[in-house]
Formats: structure tokens, sequence, C-alpha cells
């Protein structure tokens, strides 16, 4: 495994165990990953707002977040891909327009999470916008439903075309992103930005958004407690999240 530089690892299912905690055991284990010249970062649907919170102990070297909307390498922000204001307000107009004024939707960027819940969205840091006059660039922008149906007559208002639209597989929501705002997209960006090629990344995930990363990357590996999907697509299968499955292949394989 010495052709493996970088460690990308999405969060949910995958780096945090279900209680949203990374373990002692994993963040040793990635600071000696780091000492021997491997670069690591996290690859994550969340939020910028609703990530760095948990990962106190962990010095990333990458961080891509909002669904591959922002790359930061070093701090140094390399990728940027969102949805105008004009686009985004059309999406939040044909998502009340299809599923009724009463549906809950998210929107998000480097900023902020907002959402027209009035109850608290799990663990997530969020701030309360009831979308009326909404006027902000957005990465991603989430509808709680499963119905692909009524999903895709929101999402044409842009174009089937134009936008990444995928299940959650965990929770009953759809997540909206521009095409080039996907996981994929931003590894690609990275690699350009270090002139690497993506065999040289080894990635972990657990859902359906992680499907394109593992299939690109040198190295995919699923997670044991990842959908079936997943484990299809990826080459490898760890350990669970729940039994430090990051951290162990990094130790076995790699150091």
């Amino acid at each position: 495994m010495e052709n493996i530089s970088i460690i990308l690892s999405d969060l949910d299912g995958t780096l945090f165990r279900d209680d949203k905690s990374i373990s002692g055991f994993t963040k040793e284990t990635i600071r000696q990953a780091q000492s021997k010249g491997i670069l690591f970062g996290i690859c994550t649907s969340r939020a910028k707002v609703n990530a760095i919170k948990f990962l106190e102990g962990i010095e990333l070297d990458i961080l891509i977040t909002n669904g591959g909307g922002i790359v930061y390498y070093q701090n140094e922000k390399i990728y940027n891909c969102e949805f105008t204001v004009e686009e985004i307000r059309k999406l939040i107009a044909a998502a009340f327009e299809v599923f009724g004024k009463d549906i809950v939707i998210s929107a998000d960027n480097e900023h902020a999470l907002y959402s027209n819940s009035r109850e608290e969205l799990g663990d997530k840091f969020w701030t309360f916008n009831d979308f009326s006059d909404f006027r902000e660039t957005c990465m991603k922008m989430c509808i709680e439903s499963l119905d692909k149906e009524k999903v895709e007559k929101v999402v044409s208002v842009i174009g089937l075309d134009e936008i990444d639209y995928l299940p959650f597989s965990d929770i009953p929501w759809y997540k909206l992103s521009k095409k080039a705002a996907t996981k994929e997209k931003a590894i690609e960006a990275l690699c350009r930005h270090l002139n690497i090629t993506s065999s040289k990344i080894a990635a972990f995930g657990d859902d359906f958004n992680d499907i394109g990363m593992l299939k690109l990357c040198g190295k995919g590996i699923a997670m044991e407690n990842a959908i079936e999907e997943v484990k299809q697509a990826a080459g490898q299968v760890c350990a669970s999240n729940e039994n430090d499955g990051v951290a162990k292949w990094i130790k076995e394989k790699l150091l």
C-alpha cells in the first residue's frame, strides 16, 4: 500500500461512531499516519459548520464538505461549486409548489445551515429561515421526502442533467447539488491542485453519495455497516464504524 498518500473518510456511519464520537484509538491512528507523510481529510455531505465541531483532536490536511461543494487544502480554499441565488430560489419555490407549504427543507453554504423546521434537526447547528425571501448562494439543498418523482419535478426547474440528486439511506431526505458539487468532483479538483492521480487515495464510505468517490479512488473501502450498493461498488470492506473500521484498516494496511 506504499502508493497511498491521502486518506479521505466520510463522517456519518464511517469515521463517526453512532453517537457521533471519534475514538481515541482512531485519532491516534490518524496522527501516526500523518507522521509518516500521509495526508488525512474528511469528505462529507455535512455543511462545514456542522462537520468541524466534531473533529477536536484531529488536524485535517484536507476538508471536503457540503457534499463536495467546498474543498480546503491546508486551510486554503481550492474549490467551490454552488447554486446561484436565482437557482436556489427557483428550487425552493418549486419544493413548496410540488410538496406543499409544510415541506421541510434545508439549504447550506460555507457559513451556515438553514432550515424551515421549527424542531432541532438531529445534532445539527442550524439557523431558522422560512425561505420566503432567501437570497444566498448554497452548495446543497435537502428535501424531507423519499418521493423520487416529486423530487424530480423540483429538480426539473433547473434541469435533471444539471443537478445531482440522491437519497440518504438512513434518513428520509433527498440531497440536491450541482453536478460539479459531488464528492468525486471535489476529489478530482483536489488531485488537479496537488498534481496527483486518484490512485494515490484511499477513501472510506457507507452511503449512496459515497459510491462515486469509492469508485474513483485507488482504494475504495466500504464500512461493514454500509448499504449493499456501497459494498458492491467498493474494492474492499473494513470493520464497522462502531468497531473503528477506518483506523483498523489504516493500522493494518499503511502503518
